[in-house]
């Protein structure tokens, strides 16, 4: 046993032992590289404070003064975590104190010595003379102290042009903490004397009783080591010299000499322990004597006098600012006295902040609403804010469009820059911790804070002012000048940070898209140019690529994500410094103002979804930002994919590129879709716009994002052993999205079943989760004991991490609202009359759409629930009910959306889309009384259209606005953005008012003037051209306005005004309506049409006698009459014959499909298997399946064909 013991001892050569030495060594080596590395960085930022102040270069001192303040800062930083994570650092706190302390003095000292010189040279304002001091003050004295700073701005203290006063206090006071930590008494009180001189004991209070003990331990050093007496150390010896006493006011200045020690005899027979000896007499003499003046008693009196010129209000505000704010509350009498409103404003704000922590809400509610009337000397400022801004302003000519309010300037010019922050702060705190039950209200409070923000980008810098301008917007100097967050109380940049990002993060789950764009790069600037915070700028930038995705702006959404590949605008892990962008392959930026099937965008769609993970995400490490990046990059990729107005083919992912179920044809890439010609440049197929070309471009694009928005929630189904229900929040929220996600994709698939299933799935997982479920405490000892095992091995950490408190806000109301949205527009998606319906179908979704509308009342959401009664109402004219009821729905969403300055893009569409379905119901014969003129048929129109180009022009589109009150403004092409849905919906708003308008002419012209037809004819024009710009092809809607213009082309043949005129628009209309939609009355009426016009062009005589017969022999030839006459009268006849002819087989057609509908046995038969395979796969999943079917998992099994993918 102990030969076997004794062989498994490890010894010099054993080769497991020397790998354990070797590394211990490299741990050892990489400990005291590391050492080092900090020694070096201390060293050299004092070489250069002094190379910097020898050369009187005193912004460059400020800087290093202020990089070793950083580096510092980042190095507690860093051994505070080691000690919380119980890791070993290098450097002990000890460690930490020896090696920063000589750098912190050294730079006090210098901006010491640099202020007193620049009052020398009256570079800086003096603000007090002399007076009883050695050196005239640029601080003032304590009487212009208030006890903080001001909401306004303040001279000098803001004024940092020259020198951060504000700043050098801290740093002075740091130093005087680093020197009390390590105990360098005397340094302390030099450096103090130094500093109250110069301030003339402005900061008294907190300086003079650590110089009070400073001296006092001096007073003991002495007493310790035996040194002189007090009256014959250097201070003392010195008055009685020059007959003038060294005291704590005049220090500054005096030379004082010390005496060298007398000789002493020493024994030196023991040779080697002379030189320790001498050692220790010169040590103890050393300190047994004082360069600085150590009379208590003087310095206390000192300290009196200068207490007695102080304000109360100041004592009174920084005693209760010391107590935790316990008597701060009977401070706001005294500051309200002595007409302190700025500090009043901040003792109510950090009043109300301590009663919410104590569970008091209603008294923190009225202190915030207290503070914000005094910040803007307003009553009930809360619900009053409204009324201020600037005026409203039409406009006057085609160059000016019309302006809304401006509140962030009026704000800014009202309150100021501080005002500003601390309004915007108590905003954004009252949303969050006291209006949680209203949405509406929480909403209004999250817009107030927003446009408070705002008004720190209405400076004297030309930042923008629309907020589109800010997508792409970087703010790189916000206030030159001006330091924002010198005075905690004033404006604590932690907390500012903080409710900016709860203000972004609620306006986005509101959908107020538009107005967060200043606030995330006001979010960017403090996080990376002054908090230096890497993970928060990368979590900010993933969410700007979100809410740029949902506002349609890929080429900025595009443009966010090549930051952070590239690395761009980053900060670093060295302070004070910019990541450069490295060497990192070229990026196709995709280009909203080109058509998806253009090179570049190909390009961009193909990088996006073949380029890994970028180089940053993978060096930070933060799973939750990967998961995060995965996110939004399959969300741009659904959402350029619902631009795609086709439905996507069947295709399979192989791991050689793509192939085609129908075509069977392979590429391996995006690129691919596409042939390539002159000599390797992108080709296209012979039509651009090819049925197959968008519906393979749309599958590959919804497939790349399944897969990966799937990865990620396999990902988090293993990293949850306990099934999702059980997984920590972060990972539930991405699992929540990526559902979401993946139900969108399967509804652009037109499996609406399946994304029914998929939300409805995911509601129940949210509701089954661990964060919502309640503990049940039992009676019983056992049940109350299992509890305690339970509870003691819950994780207490799992919900206070900064990732899970951002998630926690994800799951609110909002989500909860947004999920019910989901299911009830895939419910209403699902064609259901070509199947067997069921009578209680339609029944419970319409009771199902009752019952959403009703939980967004009493959250208090408008908008929501106006998009409810949308799928009422869209679910109410496909299954033909009532159009009272309809009409009554559409005038309910008006009511809900009207009137109201503040709703989000989203709410501006769901508005615009209510007038036009509105007037197209009331503008049926059974409403017609309901109009009293034919003016009066215009006003929903053109209320529509006035939102329409008040929102383009919002999203950055040049309009141009007409000259008089007759003409309708239009956007000016080419259009910066053809992704808009905004487009379409204009498109669609100005053929219904050229229809209109077109009426109102046949009804009162009678004369027949081809002008009187020019302003519809215009408005059609517009409308097909905005039609066939807007990359969301909506083919029907072309055809609808090619008829309409093809009906007054016909209208101006027949009046005999343009006989030049082509009768193209009714046959493009007939085509495009039989490629695509088949509108079959359309199609009719088409034919019908043009059997008019020829059916008159062969009664015509005179003018049409001399027309040609064909378009292309249109020529002025007066000859040979009679023979063509006969001729034509033939061919006009027979082509009026062939267009009636073709009509009623058009008839024909729809009159056998409405018998094959009626037919009893064809609603109730089976469907073969040889006839399933050939019905397209969305009509045969509208026909055969139900939502329950993949809950149950039973249309897998019967039908699996479709999904394999």
């Amino acid at each position: 046993m102990n030969d076997e013991t004794d062989s498994k001892i490890p010894t010099a050569n054993d080769p497991d032992f020397q790998g354990v030495l070797n590394a211990r060594e490299k741990d050892r080596a990489a400990t005291l590289s590391l050492l080092d590395h900090f020694m070096k960085i201390f060293l050299h930022c004092r070489r250069a404070m002094v190379f910097a102040h020898r050369g009187g270069f005193w912004t460059l001192l400020q800087n290093c003064c202020r990089a070793l303040w950083n580096y510092s800062q980042e190095l507690q930083i860093l051994l505070k975590q080691a000690v919380d994570l119980c890791k070993v650092f290098p450097i002990s706190r000890d460690g930490f104190l020896s090696i920063s302390v000589l750098p912190f003095y050294f730079g006090a000292d210098l901006l010491i010595d640099m202020l007193i010189e620049l009052q020398n040279t009256n570079s800086i304002e003096i603000i007090e003379e002399k007076g009883e001091y050695s050196v005239p003050s640029c601080y003032g004295n304590i009487k212009n102290d208030n006890g903080g700073s001001s909401l306004t701005f303040e001279h000098p203290l803001d004024n940092v042009n020259m020198v951060d006063l504000k700043w050098i206090h801290d740093f002075v006071l740091k130093s005087l903490e680093l020197l009390y930590q390590v105990e360098k008494w005397e340094t302390l009180v030099a450096l103090a004397i130094q500093f109250n001189i110069i301030s003339h004991e402005r900061y008294t209070e907190q300086v003079t009783p650590l110089l009070v003990y400073a001296q006092r331990q001096l007073l003991l050093r002495i007493y310790k080591f035996e040194g002189p007496d007090i009256t014959q150390q250097p201070c003392v010896r010195y008055e009685a010299e020059y007959n003038e006493k060294i005291t704590c006011r005049n220090f500054i200045g005096k030379q004082i000499k010390i005496n060298s020690p007398p000789s002493q005899l020493i024994d030196t027979e023991n040779d080697s322990d002379f030189l320790q000896k001498l050692i220790l007499s010169e040590y103890s003499h050393a300190k047994g004597l004082l360069s600085v003046p150590v009379d208590v008693t003087d310095t206390l009196r000192c300290f009196r006098e200068t207490l007695e010129k102080s304000r109360y209000h100041n004592r009174s505000i920084r005693h209760s600012r010391k107590l935790l704010s316990l008597f701060l509350a009977q401070t706001q009498d005294v500051l309200q006295a002595s007409n302190q409103r700025s500090l009043k404003v901040q003792a109510l704000h950090q009043l109300g902040s301590l009663l919410v922590f104590a569970g008091k809400k209603r008294a923190a509610f009225k202190c915030w609403c207290q503070a914000l009337d005094d910040i803007f000397r307003k009553q009930d400022v809360l619900h009053t804010w409204k009324e201020l801004g600037t005026t409203v302003t039409n406009a006057t000519n085609s160059c000016s469009p019309p302006r809304s309010k401006d509140y962030s300037e009026e704000f800014l010019s009202r309150v100021g820059i501080w005002g500003c922050l601390q309004g915007a702060e108590i905003s954004a705190k009252i949303a969050q911790f006291i209006k949680v039950l209203d949405v509406e209200k929480r909403s209004n409070c999250c817009i107030l804070s927003a446009l408070l923000f705002q008004g720190l980008l209405r400076t004297t810098l030309p930042h923008p002012k629309a907020e589109r301008c800010y997508a792409q917007y970087e703010i790189t100097q916000l206030l030159p000048g001006i330091e924002l967050f010198s005075d905690i109380y004033r404006a604590n940049i932690c907390s500012v940070v903080a409710s900016l990002y709860y203000v972004i993060r609620e306006l986005h789950f509101a959908k107020q898209n538009i107005i967060i764009l200043p606030l995330l790069a006001l979010y960017q600037y403090f996080v990376a140019g002054i908090c230096q915070d890497l993970v928060r700028n990368l979590e900010v930038r993933i969410l700007k690529i979100e809410v740029l995705t949902e506002l349609s702006f890929f080429s900025e959404a595009f443009h966010e994500i090549f930051q952070i590949f590239c690395g761009k605008h980053m900060p670093s892990f060295i302070p004070t410094s910019s990541r450069a962008c490295g060497k990192v392959k070229t990026f196709q930026l995709f280009d909203s103002g080109k058509p998806l099937t253009s090179k570049e965008n190909i390009q961009a769609l193909d990088d996006l979804i073949n380029k890994g993970l970028p180089q940053i995400l993978h060096t930070v490490g933060h799973q939750h930002l990967i998961n995060k990046f995965s996110f939004v990059r399959a969300y741009l990729l659904v959402s350029v994919a619902a631009t795609i107005n086709y439905v996507p083919e069947n295709i399979l992912k192989t791991t050689h590129g793509y192939v085609s179920e129908k075509s069977k044809m392979n590429f391996p890439n995006l690129k691919d879709l596409y042939t390539k010609d002159d000599g390797g440049t992108f080709g296209f197929l012979k039509k651009l716009k090819d049925e197959f070309t968008l519906n393979t471009l749309k599958s590959i694009l919804l497939t790349e994002a399944e897969d990966r928005l799937n990865s990620l929630v396999s990902e988090m189904e293993q990293a949850s052993q306990k099934g999702l229900a059980q997984c920590s929040v972060g990972q539930l929220e991405i699992v929540v999205q990526a559902r979401l996600q993946l139900a969108a994709i399967a509804l652009q698939r037109h499996r609406a079943a399946y994304s029914v299933a998929i939300v409805f799935s995911t509601l129940k997982l949210i509701q089954d989760s661990k964060l919502f479920q309640k503990k049940e405490v039992q009676d019983d000892t056992e049940s109350s004991l299992s509890l305690a095992s339970v509870i003691e091995k819950k994780d207490e950490n799992e919900f206070l991490d900064p990732i899970s408190l951002n998630s926690r806000e994800y799951f609110n109301i909002h989500l909860w609202l947004t999920c019910r949205l989901a299911l009830v527009t895939a419910l209403v998606a699902q064609i259901r009359g070509i199947g067997i319906v069921k009578e209680n179908d339609m029944t419970d979704y319409v009771s199902l759409i009752n019952e959403v509308c009703l939980e967004a009342e009493s959250a208090g959401d408008r908008e929501l629930q106006a998009e409810f009664l949308m799928q009422a109402v869209i679910i109410g004219l496909q299954e033909k009910h009532l159009k009272a009821d309809i009409i009554t729905n559409l005038q309910a969403i008006i009511r809900l959306l009207e009137g109201s300055e503040f709703i989000s893009p989203r709410s501006y569409l769901t508005l615009a889309r209510s007038l036009l379905l509105l007037d197209d119901l009331t503008s049926a014969e059974k409403f017609k009384e309901l109009l009293h003129t034919k003016t009066e048929k215009l006003n929903l129109l053109t209320q529509s259209h006035n939102i329409l180009i008040e929102q383009m022009l919002t999203f950055g589109e040049t309009i141009e606005f007409p000259s008089s009150n007759t003409d309708y403004a239009s956007p000016l092409q080419p259009l910066k953005n053809v992704y808009l849905p905004h487009i379409m919906l204009l498109a669609k708003t100005k053929m219904r008012i050229g229809h209109k308008v077109a009426k109102q002419v046949s009804y009162t012209s009678k004369k027949k003037d081809s002008l009187k037809w020019s302003p519809a004819l215009q408005l059609f024009e517009t409308s097909l051209n905005l039609c066939k710009i807007s990359a969301t092809e909506e083919y029907e809607v072309e055809a609808e306005i090619l008829f309409q213009k093809g009906k007054i082309e016909c209208q101006l043949l027949v009046e005999e005004k343009s006989p030049n005129l082509q009768l193209e628009s009714l046959y493009e209309a007939i085509q495009i309506s039989l490629s695509h939609d088949q509108n079959s009355g359309l199609i009719r009426d088409s034919y019908l049409e043009l059997a008019l016009v020829y059916l008159h062009m062969r009664k015509a005589k005179h003018k049409l006698s001399s027309a040609p017969l064909t378009p292309k022999a249109f020529t002025r030839r007066h000859s040979s009459i009679k023979e063509p006459t006969v001729n034509r009268f033939e061919i006009y006849s027979s082509l009026a014959w062939i267009a009636i002819r073709a009509a009623a087989q058009v008839s024909k057609a729809v009159l056998a499909i409405n018998l094959l509908i009626g037919k009893k046995n064809v609603r109730t038969d089976q469907v073969s298997q040889a006839a399933l395979l050939s019905i397209p796969e969305f009509a045969t999943v509208d026909l055969l399946s139900s939502y329950t079917d993949y809950l149950l998992g039973m249309f897998f099994d019967c039908f699996t064909i479709f999904f394999k993918n």
